[in-house]
């Protein structure tokens, strides 16, 4: 555990329990964390590769250096500011329906990273 997050909800949200997080994301998104200044909900973190074939999602959260934030509106542009800020090179926006995220990563692939995407 460490100061703002939980193991507990970093874990794979499938029931199977499993943990990973890569120390360094976990250190980009305490700085994150920190300078934000608020509370930050994890709707996503580390999934296991069977989760993740069941809801038919990419890898990054098998690699343990991903996370889904719930966020929206002015607080969603502050998070991408400080991302950008703290070297995450995987970013996607989810900000409409019910469901509004931003997904953080810092996979380290020179050919795809930097890059952005949204969600449908």
């Amino acid at each position: 555990m460490n100061k703002y997050f939980s193991e507990n909800e970093l874990r794979c949200k499938c029931g199977c329990g499993e943990y990973y997080f890569n120390s360094g994301t976990l250190a980009r998104l305490n700085q994150v964390r920190i300078e934000y200044n608020k509370p930050i909900t994890i709707s996503s973190g580390f999934r296991c590769n069977s989760y993740n074939i069941q809801i038919g999602a990419t890898q990054t959260h098998s690699s343990g250096q991903a996370v889904d934030i719930s966020v929206n509106r002015k607080n969603a542009h502050k998070l991408l500011k400080l991302a950008f800020k703290h070297g995450f090179t995987g970013i996607g926006v989810k900000q409409h329906g019910k469901s509004r995220f931003i997904h953080l990563d810092d996979i380290a692939d020179e050919n795809k990273r930097p890059w952005i995407w949204s969600y449908k």
